[in-house]
């Protein structure tokens, strides 16, 4: 399904009108932050992570809730290679938009306060899911320029449980929106916001870092294109499962 960007204006009658008079407007701030991954991952690795951005676009919130599929998994291919086939969404419609928010936001994840993403304009109703835009960085949005034009960015120390050690500094980019991510809320005008938790141990938790490059510069690896590790690192990026979105009750601090 195509989804065109609309400006506020235009979306709130749209909104409105497929939402039925009792929707109001409102606005509710949306953040980010991570849940830390602690333990080795499933190739036994434990990482240590230095640095974790991630370059955030537009947020949009739908009606259509999430249902996972009771089917067997679909074919994976890098299941071939060992890896755990996690959940995906099964039947997903969006339905209806109630709420967006469309700057773009370089996000430090190891900050010690969640980053605020922008103020999304809204209606009330219920709501079922939510779609993330990782779009990549620009000049203006990434002023230290610590992305580098990417997408994500992943910078540590991963030791395995046989005593190898790697450092690594990884990049990557999306080519499309993740859809389907779960936010499950009847919102009225209380005082709130949305917070998303990316799980950091389903970004990095497929990864064997043993398929990284050779140290190169100072010792450290990189994810090459087509490698395990990178297309481990997007799998894990991509999976909606990574984003635990809740509402905070409260007005902000």
């Amino acid at each position: 399904m195509k989804r065109v960007s609309l400006p506020w204006a235009m979306l709130a009658l749209t909104l409105l009108a497929s939402c039925g008079t009792g929707a109001q407007r409102r606005t509710f701030p949306v953040e980010m932050t991570v849940q830390p991954m602690t333990g080795p991952n499933e190739r036994g690795w434990t990482v240590t992570p230095e640095s974790v951005h991630v370059s955030v676009g537009t947020v949009r919130f739908y009606e259509g809730r999430v249902l996972l599929s009771a089917r067997w998994p679909r074919f994976e291919p890098y299941a071939l290679l060992g890896g755990t086939a996690w959940a995906h969404p099964g039947h997903y419609v969006p339905g209806d938009a109630l709420g967006e928010v469309l700057s773009t936001t370089t996000v430090d994840l190891l900050a010690a306060q969640p980053t605020v993403l922008g103020e999304a304009n809204a209606v009330t109703g219920a709501y079922g899911s939510m779609e993330l835009t990782l779009s990549p960085a620009t000049a203006a949005s990434d002023t230290q320029n610590v992305l580098r034009g990417h997408t994500v960015r992943v910078r540590g120390r991963a030791v395995h449980t046989d005593g190898r050690q790697v450092r690594f500094d990884a990049e990557m980019d999306l080519p499309k929106p993740i859809e389907g991510i779960r936010f499950e809320r009847t919102l009225e005008q209380e005082a709130g916001r949305v917070r998303i938790t990316v799980e950091l141990a389903r970004w990095l938790g497929r990864i064997d870092f043993a398929t990284a490059s050779s140290g190169g510069e100072g010792g450290v690896s990189t994810f090459p294109v087509g490698s395990q590790a990178m297309n481990a690192l997007v799998r894990g990026v991509e999976d909606t499962s990574a984003y635990v979105v809740t509402w905070v009750e409260g007005a902000t601090q």
